[in-house]
């Protein structure tokens, strides 16, 4: 630098105002640090809270891969979580099972109001939830599959469409209703045609009905045929007094569609069986007894030429059994011919020993039903496949060489159970047991905890605040 410059920068600063730096200029840069960790901390959890919440996105997940050479019944299932993702959020597609229960991740959650839940479990291993209003509600009897697993008929959904028939679609997730009047009232699901075209229903039309000759005072009901493609309802037969007790083995379709039989109370006590043609015209009746009953929804055998029955020995009466008449009860199959309801013979199948037992379908000559086991403490009047007298339930293989198989044993707590008949029917069972994915999760509980962690933090951030501004006085206070 030059004599000239350097003299001339002297001047200009002598000529320049004194810089005026506040007293307690170190006192505000230490505030003005604290409160950039503060906001910088508060970024961080909220942005960590954004990650979580895109994290638990739809479509964000990992999932087991399907069992190699196609979709199979798994041999087992597990618990879903509490924070399972339901159907309409990430549909599962076509199923392979579905179950509930009153257990961990199926009976009541601290994330929802007050309900009930069931399970679905993909054919790639993923569980999806549905969930209902009401407690109770049994996977294959309240709520059935589909015989292509693909879609589920019910009497309410918790966000469903109106309508005393909801069907859910498990490839889209939306739903579908049926039906005028308030829902959960008025039906139950009766069975599926194969095509998975169609639901027969037991449809309430009214409070009570006059009890005719040998019948007493109760809800009437009436058979209904709901075709899903156009929402055609075909009533079928007359009203009767429904038996809301035997909603586990009220009709069957045979495996071409062609026709069904139903039940209803018979005049003289006992279960009455009707065969009916795909119309729902009836073609012939005859009385079952009291001994005897329809075994489900997979009743047919697969040429479609008998209807498959139990006959129970041991207390028949439900209403008079106490726990240990109703636990050892042996359930055995006869047939009656389909085309004209005169007993036949079929294949000779081993007895089953519980409270119920419910046929599912036939793989070839060897029927599938779910054997039931009741809780140690049932009601007064027990419901044989209710929800609080069930304590669990598993799927046999009756052969006709005599042996009977578990082929899916769920977990303790699962009650109720439904299986796809397609691949029941192509004997696709002993898969292996899909393990659920923690995510994705509900966006309700995401919702909830989000805000349980931002409570937190917002508490955390203005209590720091206090803290630090209380500091800074008493610091303040003393240099004074």
């Amino acid at each position: 630098m030059t004599v000239p410059l350097r003299d001339t920068l002297r001047e200009l600063g002598e000529q320049m105002p004194p810089a005026r730096l506040p007293e307690d200029l170190w006192r505000r840069g230490r505030r003005q640090r604290h409160r950039t960790k503060i906001i910088t901390a508060a970024v961080a959890i909220a942005a960590a809270l954004l990650c979580a919440t895109v994290a638990v996105a739809p479509g964000l997940h990992v999932e087991p891969q399907p069992a190699g050479g196609g979709p199979v019944i798994p041999r087992s299932v597990e618990l879903p979580y509490l924070w399972q993702a339901t159907v309409d959020m990430a549909p599962p597609g076509p199923a392979t099972v579905l179950f509930g229960g009153d257990s961990w991740g199926l009976g009541s959650d601290p994330f929802e109001e007050e309900g009930g839940k069931l399970a679905v479990v993909g054919r790639d291993g993923a569980y999806r939830m549905l969930r209902y209003p009401v407690h109770g509600l049994r996977a294959g009897q309240d709520v059935r599959l589909s015989p292509d697993g693909s879609l589920v008929a019910q009497s309410v959904l918790t966000g469903g469409p109106a309508g005393w028939l909801v069907v859910t679609d498990l490839r889209t997730g939306r739903g579908r209703g049926y039906g005028v009047g308030p829902s959960a009232c008025c039906f139950e699901v009766a069975a599926w045609r194969p095509d998975s075209g169609a639901v027969l229903v037991l449809h309430r039309t009214g409070s009570v009905v006059l009890g005719g000759v040998g019948q007493t005072e109760g809800p009437p009901a009436q058979y209904v045929l709901v075709d899903l493609a156009g929402g055609a309802l075909v009533p079928v037969d007359d009203v009767f007094v429904r038996d809301p007790v035997v909603s586990a083995w009220v009709a069957a379709f045979a495996p071409d569609g062609r026709g069904f039989v139903a039940t209803r109370p018979a005049a003289g006590g006992g279960t009455e069986l009707r065969g009916y043609d795909a119309a729902g015209q009836r073609r012939w009746s005859r009385d079952l007894g009291d001994r005897r009953r329809l075994a489900g929804a997979g009743a047919y055998t697969p040429d479609g030429s008998a209807v498959a029955l139990l006959s129970v020995d041991g207390c028949a009466d439900t209403k008079e059994c106490d726990h240990d008449q109703l636990a050892a009860r042996r359930w055995r199959v006869s047939y009656v011919d389909a085309a004209t309801g005169a007993d036949r013979e079929g294949p000779a199948l081993p007895a089953v020993t519980g409270p119920a037992v419910r046929a599912l379908g036939w793989h070839g000559d060897t029927l599938v039903v779910v054997q039931y086991e009741l809780e140690d403490d049932i009601r007064q009047e027990p419901d044989d496949t209710g929800w609080a007298e069930t304590r669990h339930v598993r799927v046999l293989a009756l052969r006709p060489d005599g042996t009977a198989g578990v082929v899916l044993d769920p977990p303790a707590g699962v009650s109720s159970i439904d299986i796809a008949q397609d691949l029941l029917g192509d004997g696709r069972f002993g898969g292996p047991v899909p393990a659920p994915a923690a995510l994705p999760a509900r966006w309700s509980v995401v919702a909830q905890g989000a805000l349980f962690l931002l409570v937190p933090m917002l508490l955390a951030t203005a209590a720091a605040v206090v803290i630090l501004r209380a500091i800074r006085r008493r610091r303040t206070a003393t240099r004074a």
